[in-house]
């Protein structure tokens, strides 16, 4: 251990100690019925990821009240979310951490009954863990980097998906674990504009449309060839007669633009032209898509949405990926322990694709389930 890890440890742990002895001996925390969920992730990922919570906590304790406190990415993902009582904006507390505490505090909506507050993972940063003090918590439970002040704290799991090692959290309170999937909720609003997107782009009514998520973070590596998501387009277009969208940032729409060469106008795209919840509601209106393992994958499974999924030989696909789940297809065929300065994603075919996808469209004619 470092010596700033250290003195960091020294110094939140007689902060604990004083703490305790002002309140005095813990309540059990099988007792706690009031739950405060802070979702300050940088990655849309953790946050989709972080959503099976709410359910979690409702099937455990149907009386309990919930609060998610929330900014950036986050607040969206837990906007609408039926299972969810308030929904509190305040800043991230990694860029201001006294304004997140005072936010908090104003908007609290316990009143004088106690709460917990709950970190899952991607939301274990130090600063989080003491926003969460401040808070005026009487329990704080998850993953943090300061054990110290935490009644209860987890340890990342490598064998268990991301999703379960945050399902994990509710056993701390006596509640046996579930499994939950990914939940968005979008608006009638968000709804109404992928409507019109689609109807807008040329997309007859009952022609099957297909999304193709093309762009990742070049920094993750994850990429697949364009050539073969053309060939993939064309068969999707040709076989099915399908319309293909493609989805991204801003940032990502010129190559995509280029991919889109030679495909016609049976394809759109929307890269750079939805909010999160507008994606999500297109997603709902897919039939199938095929994906890179990054961002929208996870959107897409939080809606239903079929999905091939391309993924990286050097990435775990525990932690990320939706293992045993028959609406999946996850093309993944070598493991490596480090990944390559240039490394494509070669050793998935366009065939082993474009199969996938077929399969896909016959065994969920409905497409996308929200």
């Amino acid at each position: 251990m470092s010596l700033a890890r250290e003195l960091k440890s020294a110094g939140f742990s007689v902060v604990g100690a004083i703490e305790r002895s002002v309140r005095g001996s813990h309540a059990p925390l099988a007792a706690t019925n009031n739950f405060l969920l802070l979702q300050y992730p940088t990655a849309l990922g953790t946050a989709v990821h972080a959503t099976p919570m709410i359910p979690a906590l409702r099937a455990a304790a149907p009386k309990s009240k919930i609060a998610v406190a929330a900014s950036g990415l986050a607040l969206e993902i837990f906007r609408n979310n039926s299972g969810v009582d308030w929904l509190i904006e305040t800043p991230s507390p990694l860029k201001d951490l006294k304004g997140a505490a005072r936010s908090l505090r104003q908007q609290l909506p316990f009143g004088r009954e106690s709460f917990a507050t709950l970190t899952t993972m991607g939301n274990e940063r130090t600063r989080i863990g003491i926003a969460s003090l401040l808070s005026g918590a009487s329990e704080r439970v998850g993953f943090t980097e300061v054990p110290e002040i935490y009644r209860e704290v987890f340890r990342f799991d490598p064998a268990r998906s991301l999703i379960d090692n945050n399902l994990r959290i509710p056993e701390a309170f006596g509640h046996r674990f579930r499994h939950f999937e990914p939940q968005i909720f979008f608006g009638e609003p968000d709804l109404a504009w992928a409507r019109q997107t689609l109807a807008e782009s040329g997309v007859r009514n009952r022609q099957m449309v297909a999304v193709f998520v093309t762009q990742t973070s070049v920094t993750q590596r994850k990429s697949w060839r364009a050539e073969r998501f053309q060939a993939a387009a064309g068969h999707m277009i040709a076989t099915h007669g399908a319309h293909i969208v493609f989805v991204g940032t801003a940032s990502e729409a010129a190559a995509i633009d280029a991919l889109r060469d030679g495909l016609g106008d049976a394809t759109t795209s929307v890269a750079g032209r939805t909010s999160l919840l507008q994606l999500s509601a297109l997603l709902s209106l897919c039939r199938v898509g095929l994906t890179l393992d990054t961002g929208t994958l996870h959107l897409g499974r939080a809606v239903g949405l079929p999905m091939a999924i391309v993924a990286p030989a050097w990435s775990p696909p525990t932690e990320w990926l939706p293992l045993g789940n028959p609406r999946y297809r996850i093309l993944k065929n070598a493991e490596i322990a480090t990944c390559p300065p240039d490394y494509v994603i070669d050793e998935v075919t366009v065939d082993e694709a474009t199969a996938a996808l077929d399969d896909l469209v016959a065994k969920y004619p409905a497409g996308a389930k929200t």
